[in-house]
């Protein structure tokens, strides 16, 4: 794939599969008057939804494809494994962190029992945090030869910053520091 095209189709897939897809079945959902967006938070009443997963992650997404491209001779076996590594580890910690705190939600609608919908944004965000991840590795293997950091880095990690601070927002009662292990 040329590097323009697996750019865009990070863009579009992101868009798709973090936002898209979850906010037609939420309107779907609305327009049957399903319990399960009548009595439970879904993908329309999140802000980290709407403009993280449905604006930002798309754009965070392509700059570190096109900084992979870019960089790709740092983009080996032992980095592609630590991006999955780390995106496991990411996406294992935040939903049991949910769990643990019970922020139930259309994913989620009681604290340990994740329905399809919970399994396809786990599967979401395991693909957004192994991208995160290796974009990171990559960007210690390419300093450590470089001694400089590339731009790329500032832009995602203020998108990064900017998506949880929309995460934030949406669970302004979550106190964030009990998600820090101890």
């Amino acid at each position: 794939m040329s590097k323009n095209k697996a750019i865009i189709t990070t863009g579009l897939a992101t868009f798709f599969f973090g936002f898209g897809a979850g906010a037609i079945l939420n309107l779907y959902l609305i327009s049957i008057k399903s319990p399960l967006v009548a009595n439970l938070r879904s993908s329309l009443s999140f802000k980290s939804s709407i403009y993280g997963d449905g604006i930002l992650l798309p754009i965070v997404n392509m700059v570190m494809v096109a900084f992979l491209y870019k960089k790709r001779e740092f983009v080996h076996k032992y980095s592609l494994r630590a991006g999955f590594l780390g995106g496991f580890v990411i996406t294992a910690y935040f939903h049991i962190i949910q769990a643990l705190q019970g922020l139930v939600n259309w994913t989620m609608p009681t604290p340990w029992h994740w329905n399809i919908l919970g399994f396809w944004h786990a599967l979401y965000m395991f693909s957004v945090a192994s991208l995160i991840t290796l974009f990171f590795v990559v960007s210690v293997l390419s300093f450590r030869k470089q001694k400089k950091l590339d731009k790329e880095i500032y832009i995602v990690i203020a998108g990064i910053i900017f998506f949880l601070l929309l995460l934030k927002s949406d669970y302004m009662d979550v106190n964030l520091l009990s998600l820090i292990p101890r």
